[in-house]
């Protein structure tokens, strides 16, 4: 048992013994994290930090205390303790407030294996950047590209520990690797800029050259564009910006969202909300997803979910306080931004079910259409209405062809008739962070 683990035992017998009444939960996190990031060619700086803390959650009566703090000793947590205690007969109560009991323990050697590097920290930082200049000779490689404005390495590895007075106990360690990159192309007075970008929870998974070419095609691909038609046209969606839709999306299935009126999908389980190509899944059990943990940040164990299948609602993402509103059992989709939090419900790994088509037969059959590679604007999108006006670049397509960039459009709809109207689903699903999706179609939209 590591020493986090113990902690956490003792902590939990400690405030089990100050009260039987009252249910208590620990939450502990400890990572670290590094980084070297290189700027027009030469090393730019290295940072390296570690981190630690612990939240303590009470419930009794159907109140709630939460207090929280950085650094993590035995001392400390009972401090937490009292000072969530010392909240109780200040707070609302609410008879379905209620903490997870006991739940039985994941063991999957090689969903752990896939989660956890052992290599991540030990390779010296020259190594690194020789691996980070193969991403700087690809971005090159793209025409026009005269600046590598920033290019970053970074890996984190940590472990969490949930822990109750009601005999629940769950504990899970992670890490992961990154590579980004911003570079900048020229065309006469015309500058574009570009970023690539790849994660991965083995560093050794993670193609540094892919992510150098993906920035500077982003970077030339766009240069010399112009404004497109105004009008009605098919709208395709890169992967990396159907995952911003995503996000969105991952928001709006939030239990916590619909029960407080801030989801357009209250109301809606079990009716169609999105054409029957399109299904999205949130699996926290995908191997070697960024997104993937064995259970929530309650403890409670994860599953995979299919929230929209074929278009029908079929799930939200619960934790156990928004499945208790609706006499439910958690679906183990708590979600925290970090120890000094409390859990509402969050998506883990969710993305769009690929299609049977290859993303280039997706653009040959399409006759006047513009393939999104930029949007800017998707945090404006009402949630309850789904009303969206958003700035978009790409490229256009005419007769099934690429026929230039495009840049400074508009497109504006309603969120559940851009899911209504999807007509074609490629298969080239791709994971940016722990969403992913793959090329889509939309058949209609007004672009401006």
């Amino acid at each position: 048992m590591t020493a986090l683990e113990l902690l956490a035992r003792d902590a939990v017998a400690w405030m089990k013994s100050r009260s039987f009444e009252t249910q208590a939960e620990l939450y502990l996190a400890r990572g670290e994290e590094r980084a070297l990031s290189r700027r027009e060619g030469e090393r730019d700086g290295v940072e390296a930090s570690e981190t630690s803390g612990a939240g303590v959650r009470v419930v009794r009566d159907g109140r709630v205390g939460f207090a929280a703090a950085g650094g993590a000793d035995l001392d400390a947590i009972k401090g937490l303790y009292d000072r969530a205690i010392e909240q109780l007969p200040h707070a609302e109560s609410d008879a379905r407030r209620v903490l997870p009991g006991p739940q039985a323990p994941f063991e999957d050697e090689a969903f752990s294996a896939s989660v956890w590097d052992e290599t991540l920290f030990t390779s010296p930082w020259e190594t690194v950047e020789a691996r980070l200049r193969e991403a700087e000779a690809a971005a090159k490689d793209s025409p026009r590209v005269v600046k590598l404005m920033r290019v970053e390495y970074a890996e984190s590895r940590g472990t969490v520990v949930v822990a109750g007075t009601s005999g629940l106990f769950a504990s899970e360690r992670g890490g992961e690797a990154c590579v980004s990159l911003v570079v900048a192309a020229e065309d006469g007075a015309a500058v574009q800029l570009g970023e690539g970008f790849r994660a991965a929870r083995r560093a050794s998974d993670i193609d540094f050259a892919a992510a150098g070419r993906e920035a500077g095609l982003r970077a030339s691909s766009l240069l010399g564009a112009r404004r497109a038609k105004a009008g009605k046209r098919a709208v395709l969606f890169e992967p990396w910006v159907a995952g911003e839709f995503l996000e969105l999306l991952a928001e709006l299935l939030a239990a916590d969202e619909v029960q407080g009126g801030r989801s357009l999908l209250a109301g809606r389980l079990g009716r169609s909300v999105a054409s029957p190509l399109v299904t999205l899944r949130d699996d926290p059990r995908l191997l070697g997803g960024l997104g993937s943990r064995c259970f929530d940040d309650e403890g409670v164990p994860t599953r995979d979910k299919v929230m929209i299948e074929a278009g029908v609602l079929r799930e939200f993402s619960h934790d156990t306080f928004s499945a208790a509103r609706e006499g439910l059992a958690s679906n183990g989709c708590a979600s925290r931004g970090s120890y000094a939090g409390l859990p509402g419900p969050g998506a883990s790994n969710f993305y769009l079910a690929p299609g049977p088509v290859t993303r280039e037969a997706l653009i040959a059959d399409t006759q006047l259409g513009l393939l999104v590679s930029e949007v800017l604007g998707m945090h404006l999108v009402d949630p309850v209405s789904g009303a969206f006006s958003v700035g978009v670049s790409g490229l256009s397509i005419e007769k099934g062809r690429i026929a230039g960039p495009v840049k400074g459009a508009m497109i504006s709809g309603s969120l559940l008739d851009l899911l209504s109207r999807v007509d074609g689903v490629a298969s080239d699903l791709t994971f940016q962070g722990s969403f992913g999706a793959p090329t889509f179609r939309v058949s209609s939209l007004d672009v401006a």
